[in-house]
């Protein structure tokens, strides 16, 4: 297994070991003996609602871009048609499924290209209005990116950009990262393009509404805000003084935009957190033991998945797809 470092991987990490375990760590397959890792490789396919939504918000605003910038003269709407099709099709394929009872009882027949949504598989209070109400965000949420892009010229700027990303993969010569002790570090940024006048900006789509947090110590959007300036500095060795990060909100309206830049003390302080969060995640990994459910520290200690924490607070467990293992296990 390949040792990489994300932002996701960090939150998960410090807001639930186990979740962390289920995700990222036990040797699960679906055609796999145990039951548990059966389901275990089941859930990790599953998403909520509202990263099912963020995902296809997203999406949208990279294929209007992708296609602005091979010279289609497209319109955002006719994206926008299409992904509120496609979002119509998930939905009611992911209830046949759960109607099947194949979420819940027939895991073996379960195939990779199903779509599943974790409050469909959970029976949570899902009604049709939920539809409507996430087509209705979705129209919401690109009606403001459009009247935002037109103002800020976008789409303008990428095409006469030299340089641009526009949601680039996770792994290859194209993905967006940089090395820290020998672990790959991973930056999905949604947008970056160096400018006419060699500045680089990074943009990364928000469907939510900015929460206001301490301003003592680093906040989480100024964390993830660094470690994107990073990539561009360090991988592509752009002076900090030309970066910034621009996280836009389209839950406000009008959206709110959010811009970070970096001096050399915050790089290094940067640098440092995630030093910090590779020890820990390396710890995790050097745990593992491939051949069952335990986690194996050395032949004296033996680390099992009953030791590892729950999430702090009931919220984190709220849209997560590995929930009900944990309530079997607390239920007992």
């Amino acid at each position: 297994m390949k040792l990489v470092w994300s932002i996701s991987r960090d939150q998960i990490l410090h807001t639930c070991e186990r979740r962390y375990y289920f995700q990222y760590l036990a040797p699960a397959r679906i055609n796999s003996r145990n039951p548990l890792l059966k389901e275990i490789a089941f859930l990790r396919r599953v998403t909520n609602i509202p990263m099912w939504k963020g995902k296809i918000f997203h999406s949208i605003i990279a294929e209007y871009f992708k296609r602005r910038l091979q010279g289609y003269d497209i319109a955002l709407n006719d994206v926008l048609t299409y992904y509120i099709n496609q979002m119509e099709d998930q939905w009611n394929s992911s209830l046949k499924l759960v109607e099947k009872n194949l979420l819940t009882r027939q895991v073996n027949s379960y195939q990779q290209s199903d779509f599943i949504l974790l409050e469909h598989l959970y029976q949570e209070d899902v009604s049709r209005n939920s539809l409507e109400s996430a087509i209705q965000d979705m129209k919401d949420w690109i009606k403001r990116f459009a009247i935002w892009n037109g103002d800020e010229n976008i789409d303008k700027l990428i095409l006469k950009s030299s340089k641009i990303w526009i949601e680039p993969p996770t792994y290859g010569q194209e993905a967006t990262g940089f090395e820290i002790d020998g672990i790959q570090v991973i930056t999905k940024v949604d947008l970056a393009f160096l400018n006419s006048e060699g500045q680089f900006l990074i943009f990364d789509w928000k469907t939510s509404v900015p929460v206001n947090q301490p301003t003592y110590w680093i906040t989480q959007p100024e964390f993830q805000a660094a470690v994107y300036q990073l990539w561009a500095n360090l991988s592509l060795k752009i002076l900090l003084n030309n970066i910034s990060a621009h996280f836009i909100h389209f839950g406000n309206k009008p959206p709110e935009k959010r811009s970070f830049t970096m001096e050399e003390n915050m790089k290094e302080y940067t640098i440092s957190l995630i030093r910090q969060s590779i020890s820990r995640m390396k710890y995790f990994h050097q745990q593992i033991h491939h051949d069952s459910l335990q986690l194996t520290l050395d032949r004296i200690l033996r680390l099992t998945l009953d030791d590892l924490d729950f999430a702090y607070t009931e919220k984190s467990c709220i849209h997560c797809p590995f929930k009900g293992i944990c309530r079997r296990e607390l239920e007992v």
